[in-house]
């Protein structure tokens, strides 16, 4: 049986994700190094990971900064992401990316409840 991680654990988790967020690794590749390094479930390792993306989106509105010129970095984040996994036929990870940059940029579907 696992022991639980505290909540410092916890923390420390979803910080080292936000830095692999922040360097621009893809949705999929964070969650996989997370479940590696911390020897946790792919499930976890997702909460963990989505936890991360909330921490830097939080973090981005709180803050003062431009936000074109933040777009503009993330986007090329995306792009750049999406080359190398292309590379590397990393497929799921080329759709994961090209879902958020839609979003980013405003070309998401409109699903209609």
């Amino acid at each position: 049986m696992h022991k639980r991680a505290t909540k410092q654990e916890t923390e420390l988790r979803v910080a080292h994700a936000a830095e692999l967020v922040a360097e621009g690794q893809a949705y999929s590749s964070i969650t996989s190094l997370v479940a590696a390094k911390y020897g946790i479930s792919r499930r976890r390792a997702r909460q963990i990971t989505s936890s991360a993306y909330l921490l830097l989106k939080n973090d981005i509105e709180e803050g003062d900064l431009n936000r074109p010129e933040m777009t503009a970095k993330l986007l090329c984040t995306l792009e750049t992401a999406m080359y190398r996994a292309m590379r590397e036929k990393q497929y799921s990870a080329v759709a994961s990316n090209a879902k958020v940059l839609m979003k980013l940029i405003g070309l998401e579907a409109k699903i209609k409840s």
